[in-house]
């Protein structure tokens, strides 16, 4: 009979154990894993495997939700429930579904509020890899609505950018192979997840930025990275190698974001390797694999005006790829009254007495260009016209009534006139009669 007891309780323990919550204690409301608000509604959310931060593969049984204490779920309550191992982090768009092929229904039917939580036990286990992100997709059927305090239901964490996708309706019940555009959020459901079991140190953090892989970083960004639950401080290493440590080793951090600036200025045009762990009473995170970032190219040859590039052929089309290294030379472009700009990129071509045309057309939405066209000396610019019409991401285009004979030099900067404004990557076209 003690055997048997013995046993028990040893099972009783084990099933406890083999849980991993994610931010219970959370306050906060919203359309996850289901919207009791509208009639329907799907929901996908993705739970990626730093956050889960499970000691091994295994089969997940179950799940627990955190209902708000004034809500009622009586008309949100019938659930279909899939599951899925995804290599996708967040979703790109309304319409990035996790398609149905690639998830397994583990529970269909009628689930209640019992002491402030919805427990769900599957009806079969799902195998979580442990390598993959773990995907939780949910489809309420109930043709009815809850009225409640906050409209939603259900507790709810921040968390990344764009990781659940939820549609929400009162027409018709969601086909999960087909479902319709939804708005993507950056909150997910507080969750315990039963079959699982957490390590006891804290998971690796997600780092925000500079995302893995980016291109033309500053030489001194903030880095910035996700909270960790259970994590009491973390720690950078940065090298220009693989697990190197030449730039910044093994610092200890206690917020989400660490500034290289003024400390530490990293060379141009190189790849750096970045790691981000956590650590706690119970070690530090493991596993924690590099990110790498390159920072930006060399300072352009046509930063100043005394470098500025000769048009000589027509039509002329260039590509600035490596504007966002441009320098502001120590002031403005201020030739042109009440109009001044950011000293930019420059060009420069003899008139032949026809107008000339001149585009310049962004390559990314956050550059806000403007034209500055000048004849003169570069250091006694006399003005001829400029040109900022339009709003970030949008082309500006300028005709100037050229002289024979004249030395024009086109200035392509930032149109702030008091604020040293960095330029991007941009297209400049000119043509001429």
């Amino acid at each position: 009979m003690k055997r048997i007891l013995l046993l028990s309780f040893l099972f009783a323990v084990l099933n406890i154990n083999a849980q991993i919550n994610l931010n219970i204690g959370s306050s906060a409301v919203g359309s996850a894993p289901v919207s009791s608000f509208f009639s329907y509604s799907y929901v996908q959310q993705i739970y990626p495997k730093q956050e889960i931060n499970a000691s091994a593969a295994g089969n997940i049984t179950g799940f627990t939700f955190y209902v708000d204490p004034s809500a009622t779920i009586n008309d949100s309550s019938n659930w279909t429930i899939y599951l899925g191992n995804t290599s996708k982090m967040t979703f790109t768009s309304g319409t990035d579904w996790i398609p149905s092929s690639q998830l397994t229904q583990v529970f269909a039917g009628t689930v209640t509020k019992n002491n402030n939580k919805v427990e769900v036990v599957f009806t079969t286990p799902f195998a979580y890899n442990n390598t993959d992100n773990l995907v939780i997709a949910v489809k309420e059927n109930s043709p009815s609505i809850d009225i409640n305090n906050f409209d939603e239901a259900f507790k709810v964490y921040p968390y990344l950018q764009n990781s659940t996708l939820v549609y929400k309706g009162d027409r018709a019940v969601v086909d999960p192979a087909s479902p319709p555009g939804g708005i993507r959020v950056d909150y997910k459901s507080a969750i315990s997840i039963t079959g699982l079991t957490a390590n006891l140190a804290p998971g690796c953090p997600i780092v925000m930025y500079p995302s893995n892989n980016a291109q033309f970083i500053s030489l001194s960004p903030t880095i910035t990275w996700q909270q960790v639950l259970g994590a009491d401080s973390y720690r950078i290493s940065l090298g220009t190698s693989p697990g190197a440590t030449d730039v910044i080793n093994h610092q200890t951090v206690n917020g989400t974001s660490f500034s290289l600036s003024p400390s530490i200025v990293l060379n141009r045009n190189t790849n750096y390797y970045l790691k981000v762990t956590s650590f706690s009473v119970n070690g530090e995170s493991s596993g924690c694999t590099d990110y790498t970032f390159k920072t930006i190219p060399p300072i352009p040859a046509n930063d100043a005006c005394s470098g500025a590039l000769q048009i000589s052929e027509y039509p002329y089309t260039y590509v600035q790829s490596d504007g966002m290294s441009s320098t502001n030379n120590g002031g403005f472009a201020l030739a042109c009254a009440n109009d001044g700009m950011n000293d930019g990129l420059w060009f420069k071509f003899t008139g032949n007495g026809t107008p000339y045309t001149i585009k310049v057309s962004p390559g990314v939405a956050s550059f806000d260009p403007k034209i500055g066209v000048y004849n003169g000396t570069c250091d006694n610019l006399v003005c001829v016209g400029t040109m900022d019409n339009n709003g970030g991401g949008s082309s500006e285009t300028i005709v100037v009534q050229t002289t024979a004979g004249t030395e024009y030099y086109v200035n392509v900067g930032s149109y702030e006139d008091s604020v040293d404004k960095p330029e991007d990557v941009f297209t400049i076209n000119i043509t001429r009669p």
